[in-house]
């Protein structure tokens, strides 16, 4: 049995600590690959891990009997749930996700990513392996990285991926092994640069891995409160459990997986108190997750929203931690500015309101906003890209979303 969530025994020093671990699990079968002379190989093991939805004996085959069994005993190893999952609360979290997966969406790029960015040390990392980056307009990696994101959201959240052999449980397998290949290739350098454990702790530590969760379930809860959404009681409980079930799954300490909305916010808070701070990586990874937003939304409508929403949802994290979070990460609009917005997109989209009716703004903005932002999402991945993004077809039929 579980040992019950404490928010006491997150002080200072266990963070400080937690900055120093990361997941021996998936880190010492990479160190096995690359110190068993198949360096050389990691590209083609990633592209068969990536091509590949179910793992057997067959599936590494032609990479050797030895690389073959180091990779199957990790897929094994990862591949159970806890002893105190639920299953009838993770129905009920898919059942949030598929009532609610557009506005998810939405507050994944306009919440969630920037509360992460706001973690001056974990952006570090994102900005270091340069995977979130977009450069000279090119915003194709970005696009990949946050692709990537979304769809381990929509794996894990979907009808029956955390079910055994489901879609979400490979999923964060495989992204186990990604951030595990970061943390050797980021250690071992070969320009010559040393990644600075003192300042930065380990990359992609348990702290950072335990701020990421919070930000797709506590953090994503809060938002789409902010939107109207009235959840009950069990149904918030059911996407907080879901969400503990993945944290186990992505190997984050149990003591990272808070049972209920009111420990999650508490601990999220806890990280930020720790971590938020400005920093250049911060407002760069920013800068380009508002660039990848208007790319995929047509026409230039919509431009200056993604920074007003960013402002917007940071909001009760900034009271509760006492950092202004906005600011950290470039995006601390000014009431004028904000009045300006408010009154050119009300007019334009919802019709005339008055800014004593402000708050109605953000509930009435992103209900078409976050349509138009997945199906742009839809169409970029899926006109001629390698990898496409895939969502169930009774997930887009909930949502009313079309292909084209």
């Amino acid at each position: 049995m579980k040992e019950r969530f404490d928010i006491s025994k997150i002080t200072t020093p266990f963070l400080d600590q937690s900055r120093l671990e990361t997941d021996p699990i998936a880190d010492d079968t990479i160190t096995q690959v690359i110190k068993s002379g198949f360096e050389r190989q990691i590209n083609e093991i990633f592209m068969t891990i990536v091509q590949n939805h179910k793992f057997d004996k067959e599936t590494f085959a032609e990479l050797g009997p030895e690389l073959s069994t180091i990779l199957l005993e990790y897929f094994e190893s990862t591949s159970h749930l806890p002893d105190w999952a639920d299953e009838k609360l993770i129905l009920k979290g898919e059942g949030v996700f598929a009532a609610y997966g557009p506005e998810v969406f939405m507050l994944l790029n306009v919440s969630s990513l920037p509360l992460c960015y706001t973690c001056a040390k974990g952006a570090q990392v994102l900005y270091d392996t340069g995977r979130l980056l977009s450069h000279k307009g090119d915003i194709d990696p970005l696009a990949r990285r946050l692709m990537e994101t979304a769809q381990m959201i929509l794996n894990v959240m979907s009808p029956g991926g955390l079910a055994a052999g489901g879609q979400g449980i490979i999923t964060t397998q495989k992204v186990r092994l990604i951030h595990a290949s970061i943390r050797y290739y980021l250690k071992n350098r070969r320009d010559g640069e040393i990644w600075d454990v003192q300042n930065f702790g380990e990359p992609i530590n348990q702290e950072d891995l335990a701020g990421t969760l919070m930000s797709f379930a506590p953090v994503i809860l809060s938002g789409l409160k902010q939107l109207g959404v009235e959840l009950t009681s069990e149904q918030i409980n059911a996407y907080m459990h879901s969400w503990k079930v993945v944290g186990y799954l992505m190997g984050i300490d149990e003591h990272f997986l808070p049972d209920t909305f009111e420990e999650g916010f508490a601990l999220a808070t806890k990280i930020l108190e720790h971590q938020a701070a400005p920093s250049r990586a911060g407002n760069e990874l920013t800068t380009s997750c508002i660039e990848f937003i208007n790319h995929m939304v047509p026409g230039d409508t919509f431009d200056e929203l993604p920074g007003f929403l960013m402002h917007t949802f940071l909001q009760d994290y900034s009271n509760a931690c006492g950092i202004n979070l906005a600011k950290c990460i470039g995006v601390d609009h000014e009431v004028s500015a904000v009045d300006h917005l408010v009154l050119k997109m009300t007019k334009l989209l919802v019709g005339t309101i008055s800014f004593l009716e402000r708050d109605n703004f953000v509930n009435e903005i992103s209900k078409p906003f976050n349509k138009v932002l997945l199906e742009g999402i839809i169409k970029f991945y899926n006109s001629g890209q390698r990898a496409h993004f895939l969502i169930p077809p009774s997930l887009k039929k909930n949502w009313g979303i079309s292909d084209h």
